[in-house]
Protein backbone atom coordinates (compact mmCIF):
# COMPACT_ATOMS: atom_id res chain seq x y z
CA UNK A 1 0.00 0.00 0.00
CA UNK A 2 1.28 3.41 -1.15
CA UNK A 3 0.18 6.87 1.29
CA UNK A 4 0.40 10.52 -0.26
CA UNK A 5 4.30 10.77 0.35
CA UNK A 6 5.21 7.71 -1.51
CA UNK A 7 5.29 5.74 1.16
CA UNK A 8 4.93 1.76 1.34
CA UNK A 9 3.14 0.14 4.02
CA UNK A 10 3.46 -3.42 5.19
CA UNK A 11 2.04 -5.40 7.82
CA UNK A 12 2.94 -8.54 8.02
CA UNK A 13 1.31 -11.17 9.84
CA UNK A 14 2.33 -14.25 12.11
CA UNK A 15 0.57 -17.45 9.50
CA UNK A 16 3.14 -18.81 7.30
CA UNK A 17 1.95 -21.02 4.42
CA UNK A 18 3.71 -23.42 2.59
CA UNK A 19 5.83 -21.69 -0.49
CA UNK A 20 5.28 -18.62 0.63
CA UNK A 21 4.10 -16.13 3.38
CA UNK A 22 1.16 -13.90 4.10
CA UNK A 23 1.13 -10.89 4.27
CA UNK A 24 -1.76 -8.48 5.73
CA UNK A 25 -2.46 -5.01 4.19
CA UNK A 26 -5.08 -2.26 5.07
CA UNK A 27 -6.41 0.68 3.61
CA UNK A 28 -5.37 2.98 6.66
CA UNK A 29 -2.61 4.93 6.12
CA UNK A 30 -0.25 2.97 8.52
CA UNK A 31 3.16 3.50 9.55
CA UNK A 32 4.64 -0.21 10.34
CA UNK A 33 8.67 1.17 11.54
CA UNK A 34 9.97 4.39 13.12
CA UNK A 35 12.94 6.64 11.24
CA UNK A 36 15.19 3.82 12.31
CA UNK A 37 13.50 0.44 11.02
CA UNK A 38 11.70 -0.48 13.75
CA UNK A 39 8.23 -1.61 14.53
CA UNK A 40 5.88 1.26 16.06
CA UNK A 41 4.64 1.39 20.03
CA UNK A 42 0.98 1.43 18.25
CA UNK A 43 -0.45 0.78 14.25
CA UNK A 44 -3.75 2.54 13.99
CA UNK A 45 -6.67 1.76 15.13
CA UNK A 46 -5.94 -2.29 13.41
CA UNK A 47 -7.68 -4.01 16.19
CA UNK A 48 -8.07 -7.68 14.26
CA UNK A 49 -7.31 -9.68 10.67
CA UNK A 50 -10.54 -8.83 10.01
CA UNK A 51 -9.28 -4.78 9.28
CA UNK A 52 -6.99 -6.25 6.96
CA UNK A 53 -6.79 -8.17 3.75
CA UNK A 54 -5.02 -10.80 2.99
CA UNK A 55 -1.97 -10.68 0.35
CA UNK A 56 -0.16 -13.91 -0.14
CA UNK A 57 3.18 -13.74 -1.55
CA UNK A 58 4.61 -16.64 -2.79
CA UNK A 59 8.46 -17.66 -3.29
CA UNK A 60 10.16 -20.05 -4.83
CA UNK A 61 10.87 -23.39 -2.52
CA UNK A 62 14.62 -23.31 -3.29
CA UNK A 63 15.76 -19.76 -4.01
CA UNK A 64 13.20 -17.63 -1.97
CA UNK A 65 12.92 -15.54 -5.34
CA UNK A 66 9.55 -14.08 -5.47
CA UNK A 67 7.45 -15.69 -7.69
CA UNK A 68 3.78 -13.55 -7.48
CA UNK A 69 1.66 -12.23 -5.10
CA UNK A 70 -2.38 -12.63 -4.86
CA UNK A 71 -2.18 -8.48 -5.08
CA UNK A 72 -0.77 -8.59 -8.26
CA UNK A 73 -2.78 -11.17 -9.97
CA UNK A 74 -6.08 -9.42 -8.38
CA UNK A 75 -4.66 -6.09 -10.17
CA UNK A 76 -4.59 -8.04 -13.70
CA UNK A 77 -7.70 -9.30 -13.60
CA UNK A 78 -10.86 -8.96 -15.96
CA UNK A 79 -14.18 -9.88 -16.11
CA UNK A 80 -14.95 -12.12 -19.27
CA UNK A 81 -18.33 -11.87 -20.81
CA UNK A 82 -20.39 -15.11 -20.26
CA UNK A 83 -21.19 -15.07 -24.14
CA UNK A 84 -17.61 -15.80 -24.66
CA UNK A 85 -16.96 -18.66 -22.68
CA UNK A 86 -20.46 -20.02 -22.10
CA UNK A 87 -22.48 -21.36 -24.71
CA UNK A 88 -26.43 -21.25 -24.97
CA UNK A 89 -28.48 -24.37 -23.57
CA UNK A 90 -30.16 -26.35 -26.48
CA UNK A 91 -32.84 -28.43 -26.48
CA UNK A 92 -30.86 -31.67 -26.37
CA UNK A 93 -28.71 -30.74 -23.54
CA UNK A 94 -29.75 -32.40 -19.85
CA UNK A 95 -30.19 -29.93 -16.89
CA UNK A 96 -29.23 -30.80 -13.64
CA UNK A 97 -31.52 -29.36 -11.16
CA UNK A 98 -30.53 -26.68 -8.92
CA UNK A 99 -30.72 -28.33 -5.54
CA UNK A 100 -28.42 -30.77 -7.01
CA UNK A 101 -25.54 -28.48 -7.72
CA UNK A 102 -24.12 -28.90 -4.36
CA UNK A 103 -23.98 -32.87 -3.82
CA UNK A 104 -21.00 -34.10 -2.43
CA UNK A 105 -20.63 -37.36 -5.42
CA UNK A 106 -21.23 -34.51 -8.21
CA UNK A 107 -18.06 -32.81 -9.97
CA UNK A 108 -18.43 -29.65 -12.26
CA UNK A 109 -16.33 -29.59 -14.96
CA UNK A 110 -16.00 -25.68 -16.18
CA UNK A 111 -14.50 -24.59 -19.13
CA UNK A 112 -11.03 -24.31 -19.45
CA UNK A 113 -10.17 -20.83 -19.52
CA UNK A 114 -6.10 -21.08 -19.81
CA UNK A 115 -5.05 -19.18 -23.16
CA UNK A 116 -8.63 -17.34 -23.18
CA UNK A 117 -6.62 -14.11 -23.32
CA UNK A 118 -5.11 -15.27 -26.72
CA UNK A 119 -8.47 -14.32 -29.03
CA UNK A 120 -8.19 -17.09 -31.57
CA UNK A 121 -8.28 -19.31 -28.49
CA UNK A 122 -10.96 -17.43 -26.41
CA UNK A 123 -13.60 -18.23 -29.80
CA UNK A 124 -13.17 -22.06 -29.63
CA UNK A 125 -14.32 -22.17 -25.63
CA UNK A 126 -17.99 -22.25 -26.10
CA UNK A 127 -18.04 -24.70 -29.44
CA UNK A 128 -15.70 -27.22 -27.08
CA UNK A 129 -18.04 -27.20 -23.48
CA UNK A 130 -21.30 -27.73 -26.00
CA UNK A 131 -19.29 -30.12 -27.91
CA UNK A 132 -18.84 -32.24 -24.94
CA UNK A 133 -21.89 -32.00 -23.26
CA UNK A 134 -23.57 -33.20 -26.25
CA UNK A 135 -20.75 -36.07 -26.54
CA UNK A 136 -21.76 -36.83 -22.41
CA UNK A 137 -25.25 -37.10 -24.00
CA UNK A 138 -25.06 -40.17 -26.21
CA UNK A 139 -23.38 -42.02 -23.44
CA UNK A 140 -25.77 -40.94 -21.20
CA UNK A 141 -27.80 -43.13 -23.78
CA UNK A 142 -25.49 -45.38 -24.25
CA UNK A 143 -23.23 -46.31 -20.61
CA UNK A 144 -20.64 -48.53 -19.46
CA UNK A 145 -19.54 -48.76 -16.49
CA UNK A 146 -15.82 -47.97 -17.27
CA UNK A 147 -16.94 -44.69 -18.92
CA UNK A 148 -17.99 -41.85 -16.88
CA UNK A 149 -21.56 -41.24 -15.80
CA UNK A 150 -22.90 -37.97 -16.67
CA UNK A 151 -25.96 -35.85 -14.41
CA UNK A 152 -26.18 -33.34 -16.98
CA UNK A 153 -25.33 -29.76 -17.21
CA UNK A 154 -25.23 -26.81 -14.81
CA UNK A 155 -26.72 -23.33 -15.90
CA UNK A 156 -26.14 -19.49 -15.84
CA UNK A 157 -28.99 -17.12 -17.43
CA UNK A 158 -29.49 -19.78 -20.12
CA UNK A 159 -26.09 -20.88 -20.95
CA UNK A 160 -23.94 -23.97 -20.00
CA UNK A 161 -21.55 -23.01 -16.92
CA UNK A 162 -20.28 -26.46 -16.17
CA UNK A 163 -20.75 -30.48 -16.75
CA UNK A 164 -21.95 -32.05 -13.76
CA UNK A 165 -20.18 -35.79 -13.44
CA UNK A 166 -20.06 -38.50 -10.68
CA UNK A 167 -16.79 -38.07 -8.47
CA UNK A 168 -14.07 -40.88 -8.17
CA UNK A 169 -11.04 -39.19 -5.65
CA UNK A 170 -8.04 -41.02 -7.00
CA UNK A 171 -6.22 -40.72 -10.40
CA UNK A 172 -4.71 -43.49 -12.20
CA UNK A 173 -1.86 -41.22 -12.16
CA UNK A 174 -1.53 -40.99 -8.36
CA UNK A 175 -3.09 -44.69 -7.28
CA UNK A 176 -0.18 -45.96 -5.79
CA UNK A 177 0.70 -42.87 -3.50
CA UNK A 178 -3.06 -42.70 -3.07
CA UNK A 179 -3.90 -45.80 -1.96
CA UNK A 180 -1.85 -48.60 -0.22
CA UNK A 181 -3.99 -51.60 -1.11
CA UNK A 182 -2.51 -54.00 -3.74
CA UNK A 183 -3.45 -52.67 -7.22
CA UNK A 184 -4.10 -55.64 -9.75
CA UNK A 185 -3.00 -53.93 -13.32
CA UNK A 186 -4.26 -56.67 -15.31
CA UNK A 187 -8.00 -55.89 -14.30
CA UNK A 188 -7.70 -52.39 -14.68
CA UNK A 189 -6.10 -52.73 -17.66
CA UNK A 190 -8.98 -54.85 -18.26
CA UNK A 191 -11.47 -51.98 -17.83
CA UNK A 192 -10.04 -50.04 -19.61
CA UNK A 193 -9.73 -51.31 -23.01
CA UNK A 194 -13.50 -52.52 -22.34
CA UNK A 195 -14.56 -48.98 -21.73
CA UNK A 196 -12.73 -48.00 -25.21
CA UNK A 197 -14.13 -50.83 -26.77
CA UNK A 198 -17.03 -49.34 -26.24
CA UNK A 199 -16.61 -45.83 -27.49
CA UNK A 200 -15.32 -47.78 -30.45
CA UNK A 201 -18.70 -49.25 -31.22
CA UNK A 202 -20.35 -46.53 -31.27
CA UNK A 203 -17.90 -45.00 -33.84
CA UNK A 204 -16.24 -42.52 -31.40
CA UNK A 205 -12.55 -42.52 -30.64
CA UNK A 206 -11.05 -40.41 -27.03
CA UNK A 207 -8.51 -39.42 -28.59
CA UNK A 208 -6.26 -38.79 -25.13
CA UNK A 209 -5.87 -41.53 -23.44
CA UNK A 210 -3.50 -41.10 -20.39
CA UNK A 211 -3.15 -41.98 -16.80
CA UNK A 212 -4.68 -38.53 -16.10
CA UNK A 213 -7.51 -39.23 -17.93
CA UNK A 214 -8.57 -42.32 -16.09
CA UNK A 215 -9.84 -42.00 -12.56
CA UNK A 216 -10.51 -45.26 -10.10
CA UNK A 217 -13.75 -45.84 -8.53
CA UNK A 218 -13.48 -47.10 -4.33
CA UNK A 219 -13.10 -51.04 -5.76
CA UNK A 220 -10.13 -49.78 -7.91
CA UNK A 221 -12.30 -49.81 -10.99
CA UNK A 222 -10.60 -47.53 -14.04
CA UNK A 223 -13.46 -44.92 -14.90
CA UNK A 224 -12.44 -42.66 -18.42
CA UNK A 225 -13.01 -39.21 -18.47
CA UNK A 226 -12.11 -35.82 -20.36
CA UNK A 227 -14.01 -36.54 -23.82
CA UNK A 228 -13.04 -33.23 -24.96
CA UNK A 229 -11.58 -34.71 -27.44
CA UNK A 230 -13.96 -37.35 -28.17
CA UNK A 231 -15.44 -37.58 -31.78
CA UNK A 232 -16.60 -39.40 -34.55
CA UNK A 233 -13.90 -41.45 -36.74
CA UNK A 234 -12.62 -39.27 -39.14
CA UNK A 235 -13.84 -36.12 -37.82
CA UNK A 236 -10.99 -33.44 -38.07
CA UNK A 237 -9.62 -32.54 -34.34
CA UNK A 238 -9.16 -28.98 -32.28
CA UNK A 239 -7.27 -30.46 -30.03
CA UNK A 240 -5.93 -34.25 -29.08
CA UNK A 241 -3.16 -36.48 -27.36
CA UNK A 242 -0.91 -35.77 -24.53
CA UNK A 243 2.65 -35.86 -25.36
CA UNK A 244 4.35 -38.65 -24.05
CA UNK A 245 1.41 -40.66 -24.96
CA UNK A 246 0.97 -40.66 -28.69
CA UNK A 247 3.11 -41.81 -31.09
CA UNK A 248 2.90 -39.47 -33.54
CA UNK A 249 0.97 -35.95 -33.76
CA UNK A 250 -2.67 -36.17 -35.64
CA UNK A 251 -5.57 -34.09 -36.49
CA UNK A 252 -8.38 -36.88 -37.48
CA UNK A 253 -10.23 -38.73 -34.65
CA UNK A 254 -9.40 -42.35 -35.10
CA UNK A 255 -9.68 -46.11 -34.01
CA UNK A 256 -5.63 -45.92 -33.97
CA UNK A 257 -5.14 -43.01 -31.52
CA UNK A 258 -6.41 -45.14 -28.70
CA UNK A 259 -4.72 -47.90 -29.77
CA UNK A 260 -1.34 -46.38 -29.58
CA UNK A 261 -2.67 -44.70 -26.25
CA UNK A 262 -3.25 -47.88 -24.62
CA UNK A 263 -0.22 -49.27 -25.29
CA UNK A 264 1.50 -46.76 -23.57
CA UNK A 265 -0.42 -47.16 -20.45
CA UNK A 266 -0.47 -50.83 -20.46
CA UNK A 267 3.65 -50.82 -19.92
CA UNK A 268 3.37 -48.40 -18.18
CA UNK A 269 1.20 -49.48 -15.47
CA UNK A 270 3.32 -52.94 -15.68
CA UNK A 271 6.32 -50.89 -14.79
CA UNK A 272 4.67 -49.06 -12.15
CA UNK A 273 3.45 -52.09 -10.35
CA UNK A 274 6.98 -53.71 -10.75
CA UNK A 275 8.33 -50.70 -9.16
CA UNK A 276 5.88 -50.82 -6.31
CA UNK A 277 6.47 -54.54 -5.75
CA UNK A 278 10.09 -54.30 -5.20
CA UNK A 279 10.06 -51.35 -3.39
CA UNK A 280 11.70 -48.51 -5.12
CA UNK A 281 9.24 -46.41 -6.26
CA UNK A 282 10.01 -44.12 -9.23
CA UNK A 283 13.08 -46.20 -9.09
CA UNK A 284 13.80 -48.44 -12.22
CA UNK A 285 14.19 -52.01 -11.41
CA UNK A 286 17.46 -53.60 -11.58
CA UNK A 287 17.41 -57.62 -12.06
CA UNK A 288 20.34 -59.00 -9.62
Amino acid sequence: MEDNNGSHHTIIGEKQQQLGQTLWRTEDLVDVSDSGGNPPDEVSDIRSKRDLTVLCEVEDAETGAFLRSTYDLQRTLKRVPDEQIYPKATPSISILPQYRKDEKNLYIKRPQLAGCDDAEIAALLPGLLLEEARLLEVLKVHPHPNLIKYHGCTLKNGRISGIALEKHEVLLLYRYEDRSLPFNTTACMDGIRAGVRHLHSLGLAHNDLNPMNILLDKDDQPVIIDFGSCKKFGERLVSAGTPGWIDDEYIISAQENDEAALSKIESWLAARGKRHECGHGDVTCVAT
